[in-house]
């Protein structure tokens, strides 16, 4: 059972380059730029992918006057200007769950192993595994014994069509090179600006879609805070004060009622105050508000994380409005202009077929002029 592990702590590490060529068996580097680096860390030299990328741990000595000492010597001959990364880990550990994606995943014997930089996955055989299994990987300093937290699950059978990390990989194989995109995170970036545009364009044409629930108490001035991460605005409100009366509230505006103004317990209204404090009408005593409110759009974080359900028959928008952005990034704007019209049709096919699903029952035409005695009307 083979398990890959995309080799990524290149993205985010700091980065020089040699400031002259070193030969193979060389046991130091000099760089331009000793900033970031530090004793016993692991250094990268080569960009990943590359044929003669290595990775090499730093000397117990800190970094200095341009200098990393290293712990063995060079694999191979490394001309001027080749990056150097600070990486921190050298190694992957692998781990394992017999009882797939609810199980805990453990180290595995044998499952610790040097990170591949001349490939861009480091790759661990499992010769016992079973496509029932789910595994989890870690990077790891073995010399300073420091272990970064634990991947999400890695499954055998892979990421799905509608996840973050498929989709990912899509976007990056149509372009014409992925070089100028130095991390991961751009990608996804995009990938979830046009989540956000598909979600509210789900809601402009169902206001019920994407809602949450919560009960959020209050105290006898009527005022209450919702503190959902996810909350963006009240949909709908109930009140009680004894906890088994629930009575629906009608919003009204902050400067639509007077100080002296009577409202009734059983018909009563609540009030915004800022983005996420509301008041009821009347204060009455201290109860409870059960809220439906509408989430903020959700983001793709993992890389198993994927679209909602109503978005799949749709990605080839996440598609082309990514290389639309990677063209506009790399200034061939025709192209550009291209991949973001396709997304943008691609967007409003979405909402024309979400729309006719979305309305049920009865279905009204609203009449915009008068009606006078000449007007006749056939029913079908």
């Amino acid at each position: 059972m083979i398990i890959p592990v995309r080799n990524t702590l290149h993205e985010d590490a700091p980065v020089t380059y040699l400031n002259s060529s070193h030969a193979s068996g060389g046991t130091s580097l000099t760089v331009k730029n000793i900033n970031g680096f530090s004793a016993s860390w692991a250094v990268q030299i080569g960009g990943i992918g590359q044929e003669r990328s290595e990775i090499k741990l730093a000397g117990t000595a800190a970094p200095a006057s341009g200098t990393v000492n290293l712990t063995a010597g060079l694999t191979y001959d490394h001309p001027t200007d080749t990056p150097v990364y600070a990486t921190k880990y050298n190694q992957v550990i692998f781990k394992r769950s017999t009882s797939g994606t609810a199980g805990t995943a453990t180290a595995m014997t044998g499952g610790t192993i040097t990170i591949t930089p001349d490939g861009t996955i480091t790759i661990f055989d499992d010769t016992g595994g079973s496509s029932t299994y789910a595994y989890k990987a870690s990077f790891y300093n073995s010399v300073l014994n420091t272990e970064s937290d634990d991947s999400d699950w890695l499954t055998p059978s892979g990421f799905s069509f509608y996840s973050l990390a498929k989709m990912r990989e899509r976007i990056k194989r149509k372009l014409f090179s992925t070089n100028f995109i130095k991390s991961d995170e751009v990608v996804d970036d995009w990938i979830n600006e046009w989540l956000e545009k598909m979600t509210n364009t789900a809601i402009k044409v169902n206001e019920d879609y994407l809602l949450g629930t919560v009960d959020v108490a209050h105290g006898t001035a009527g005022l209450g805070t919702v503190n959902e991460g996810d909350f963006k605005e009240i949909r709908r409100i109930w009140f009680t004060t004894n906890g088994s009366d629930y009575y629906t509230a009608t919003k009204k505006h902050v400067v639509d009622f007077l100080p002296d103004e009577s409202f009734n317990e059983t018909h009563p209204y609540f009030y915004m105050l800022g983005d996420n404090v509301f008041g009821k009408l009347p204060a009455g005593g201290a109860g409870t508000a059960r809220i439906w409110y509408y989430n903020r759009p959700p983001t793709l974080d993992d890389d198993a994380d994927e679209i909602p359900q109503s978005m799949r028959s749709y990605t080839k928008s996440f598609i082309d409005y990514a290389l639309g952005q990677a063209y506009y990034f790399d200034s061939k704007d025709t192209l550009a202009d291209r991949f973001i019209g396709f997304a943008e049709a691609e967007l409003k096919r979405f909402e024309s077929e979400v729309a006719s699903r979305s309305k049920t029952g009865p279905t009204y035409i609203r009449l915009v002029e008068g009606i006078d005695a000449d007007d006749n009307f056939e029913f079908f």
